[in-house]
Order: C-alpha cells, then structure tokens, then sequence
C-alpha cells in the first residue's frame, strides 16, 4: 500500500506541474517596448510612435502596435488588447505628428495615417499638416527600425533630424 500510495502523490504532482505551467499566459514570451522620441533634441510630445511588424504570415502583414508621446517625449507599449506586450521580433518604426482635420493620430489605423500623410501639405484645404520631417511618417520613407526581444526593451529612443514640414 505505501508504494501505491507514493505512486499516486508522484502521478498526482506531475500532472498539477502540467497543468499549472500550461495554463499560465503566453505573457512570459512577448516584449514591451519604450523610449523617447526627440526632434533635433527636444522632446516631442503627441507624436504617434507605430511599430509595424516585419513578419508575414501567409501573404499578410502582421499587426502595428503604436502610441502616443507624453509631454517628456515618453512612449511606452506594454499591451495589445487584452495581452500584456507585443510579440517579440523586428519592427518597422514610423513616426508622426499631425495637426488638422480628418481625425486625431490615435484614432487612426496605419493605412489611413499613411493616406493622410499622402495628403500632407494641403493644410489650406483642410487636409493635416505633419509638424516632424516627413521621412518618417510612412513605411516607404522611414528608416526606422528596432528589435524587440523578450520582455523589457527599454530606451528605444528616436531622435529624428531635419525640418518639419
């Protein structure tokens, strides 16, 4: 009885140990980002930083994640919905801050930031005016890029140069 009884607690623990380490989320392999982003230097504050994975899957891009700069010129991603990072990997960085019609930076998905940056320039008929350079505003022009790795990524800093537009 006592060997069947220690085959028991053995079998018992193995299976709570599985059970336990699958049901935890998949947080532990997904990264967060932050840094600062910075226009010849100076803090630049409403910027919407986007991520934009490198990664396809069956023909299509994968997701943008993005944020908006606090009055330090501090953007932080630590969530994508209800997950708490982003998938870890190579991201294409655009950067942008808009000033007219046609919605604000955070209400905006990245192709119609990339319709609106198109349209840059006609502020007099209503459309938006990008006060940072615009090299940076789409993914055809920017060259911005950064690799996150699993967990913290701290001081992915941009500092951008040139004249705003």
């Amino acid at each position: 009885m006592p060997a069947l009884r220690c085959l028991v607690r053995s079998v018992s623990f193995l299976v709570l140990s599985t059970l336990i380490g699958c049901s935890g989320s998949k947080s532990g392999s997904l990264a967060t980002v932050s840094g600062v982003v910075t226009h010849n230097g100076n803090p630049v504050e409403g910027a919407k930083v986007i991520f934009h994975s490198t990664v396809e899957v069956e023909g299509k891009t994968q997701a943008a994640y993005g944020a908006l700069t606090d009055s330090s010129g501090k953007y932080v991603i630590a969530t994508s919905g209800k997950e708490p990072g982003i998938p870890p990997g190579l991201y294409k960085v655009t950067i942008t801050k808009l000033l007219g019609k046609g919605g604000t930076p955070e209400e905006l998905d990245p192709g119609q930031m990339d319709a609106m940056i198109s349209d840059v320039g006609t502020a007099g008929k209503g459309g938006p005016v990008n006060l940072l350079p615009r090299e940076y505003a789409t993914l055809a022009t920017s060259k911005l890029s950064a690799t996150l790795d699993v967990g913290k990524n701290d001081d992915k800093n941009f500092d951008l140069k040139g004249k705003a537009q």
